[in-house]
């Protein structure tokens, strides 16, 4: 039997192919139909060639779907019908790095495992495909309510767990912290960052942009905004965490030199070098906690999910652009702050 799938093929082209249907090939596994999948921050960049990572492989990893079908060991745990999330990297749950809470370092699979990025994709599958068959599905799978809506959490796995590595983890920690999120290329994970600062009772709290739209959308949110030309060489105030979701060396410098005493700087940029600089005397006489890293899906999804469903935080106004399954071929390529294809 087979299937559909988009694929990126090569620079600037992603097309729909027929491939064969996954199936299963070994316990605790489960067939998901993708029904929302939103476009990464990421995705653009790969399909524009302008990250390392090489076509062809089947794009799309930020995804809610239901279940179609489980192995027999998992007829008690899921049934036909239920709406899940599934994290974007592939993980056990039983290894000693995901026991110890670092899903995204796998030891029983390949490292960097994921859907729909980069070479483990043609082993693992994209999320803009029929369906997806998701390995160590009683560990990875998480049960979703039927009345949540889909679009507005499509991209629980990745773009909205990175808020919660920028800004919430720490937040729960120090919930009093003032916090500054730059936005930029990182479009989404900015938005997403902000607007879950203001959920979790931040005070003071500033997005910092160079893009109108993205500027207008965050003041809509009711909170206060800066828009800049150029990065100065550092905030006139400190704060206690700063998200960077910029993407430039500028941005990083600044974000930097703005952190408070012992403050709190991470950053979802992705710098394709091991030369960027650091302004090591400013922050050795301030004190900063630097985070880089890839997300943890898994132990995060539910952190979101929970502020979701309790009604606390409401992602919905980060989606600018709802589109149908026919359409994901063209409109994957459109300039869009977050894009989302939604299956009729």
């Amino acid at each position: 039997m087979n299937m559909q799938q988009l694929v990126y093929v090569k620079k600037n082209t992603i097309e729909w192919r027929e491939t064969e249907s996954p199936s299963f090939t070994s316990s605790n596994q489960a067939l998901v139909k993708p029904l929302a999948v939103s476009r990464c921050d990421l995705d653009l960049p790969i399909i524009r060639g302008q990250t390392l990572f090489r076509a062809p492989f089947p794009i799309g990893h930020e995804f809610v779907g239901e279940i179609v079908d489980v192995t027999d060991d998992l007829k008690d745990n899921f049934k036909k019908g239920d709406r899940v999330a599934v994290p974007f990297q592939i993980s056990c749950g039983i290894c000693p790095h995901c026991k110890t809470l670092h899903s995204q370092a796998c030891e029983t699979v390949p490292f960097g495992s994921n859907y729909g990025i980069g070479k483990s994709a043609k082993d693992f599958g994209g999320a803009l495909s029929d369906l997806v068959l998701v390995p160590y599905a009683k560990e990875m799978i998480l049960p979703l309510s039927p009345n949540i809506d889909l679009a507005s959490i499509a991209s629980l796995s990745d773009n909205m767990v990175e808020a919660w590595k920028l800004v919430g983890q720490h937040l729960d920690l120090k919930p009093n912290s003032s916090v500054m999120v730059i936005g930029g290329f990182a479009a989404s994970i900015g938005l997403y960052s902000v607007l879950l600062a203001k959920s979790m009772g931040v005070k003071k709290l500033l997005y910092i942009d160079t893009d109108r739209t993205r500027l207008s959308l965050v003041q809509s949110f009711g909170i206060d905004v800066m828009e800049i030309d150029q990065f100065p060489r550092a905030h006139a105030e400190r704060f206690d965490i700063i998200a960077d979701a910029h993407g430039t060396k500028e941005a990083w410098l600044f974000g930097l030199r703005s952190a408070s005493v012992d403050g709190i700087f991470g950053t979802a940029s992705i710098f394709w070098t091991n030369d960027l600089p650091i302004p090591y005397l400013d922050l050795y006489n301030f004190g900063i906690q630097i985070h880089i890293g890839r997300v943890r899906s898994r132990e995060w999804m539910p952190k979101i999910l929970d502020l979701v469903e309790s009604g606390t935080y409401k992602p919905g106004p980060v989606v600018t652009k709802v589109v149908s399954w026919k359409d994901a071929d063209r409109a994957y390529l459109e300039e869009e702050t977050k894009l989302v294809v939604l299956r009729n």
